[in-house]
């Protein structure tokens, strides 16, 4: 997979990807050497937040150790990834897992797509990608920092992501998702030119021309023109001033 380079902020997680495409199009595009066997885990109990094992109807194939299993339905608000920290064997009824971020509910199910921890990398890889991406339309108006936290930032990342995740191996991608992320490309390019804002957060610095009165004072030999804040524009520029410390400390008396 080579060198994966992290980033500060990520805008959409592996679930997001999931939702977007569903957990049998994301196994099947990461399930490079046909190694999925298609059978269906279904879980036969709750299994809580922070459980290592959960119980299942009995396997008909092994599962190795590292296999990353996505269970939904049964009513769970959203897809978990569960990673088996030992391999089930043919009949196996509970698997031992690493730690659950979320309960897995019962009669919840998981398709055995064969895909391992570094396959699954790859889902990190695109979202690491749609981020990349937005970042290079985007920051030159607003910081990384809030991007992370806008949900129109979020979607499109997730698109960017599934377009990526499709065309891996020289695919084709589904001309549903090509379209979305074209409309999430031309949204980008309206939010370079100032076109076009991202909802809930603001931008670096204004989006208007910085006014600022000034006076020349002569006492200077360098930077004679200086600004007079108190009569300025009050947003910070992307520059340093020469600041009339005359105007800046005067004190007006009525």
């Amino acid at each position: 997979m080579g060198t994966l380079v992290t980033l500060p902020n990520i805008y959409c997680t592996p679930a997001d990807v999931y939702d977007y495409l569903g957990s049998e199009a994301v196994q099947l595009r990461l399930d490079d050497h046909n190694l999925a066997t298609g059978q269906i885990v279904q879980a036969t109990a709750d299994a809580l937040l922070g459980a290592t094992s959960i119980s299942i109807a009995a396997l008909q194939r092994p599962i190795l150790a590292g296999t990353v299993l996505v269970f939904d339905g049964a009513n769970m608000p959203a897809v978990e990834e569960v990673t088996l920290s030992q391999t089930a064997q043919v009949g196996a009824t509970t698997l031992n897992v690493n730690a659950l971020t979320a309960q897995v509910n019962n009669q919840a199910q998981a398709r055995d797509s064969g895909v391992n921890l570094a396959l699954a990398a790859r889902l990190v890889k695109a979202t690491s990608y749609a981020t990349a991406q937005i970042k290079m339309y985007c920051c030159n108006r607003y910081d990384d920092s809030v991007l992370a936290q806008s949900w129109s930032i979020n979607r499109m990342a997730s698109v960017l992501a599934g377009r990526w995740l499709c065309r891996r191996r020289a695919q084709g991608c589904p001309k549903s998702i090509e379209a979305d992320a074209q409309d999430v490309m031309d949204e980008l390019r309206d939010v370079r030119f100032g076109k076009l804002c991202v909802e809930d957060i603001g931008t670096r610095t204004a989006g208007w021309p910085f006014m600022s009165n000034v006076t020349v004072d002569i006492r200077y030999d360098y930077a004679k023109v200086r600004v007079e804040q108190p009569l300025s524009e009050p947003t910070p520029t992307q520059y340093g001033q020469n600041i009339d410390w005359n105007s800046a400390l005067y004190l007006e008396v009525w």
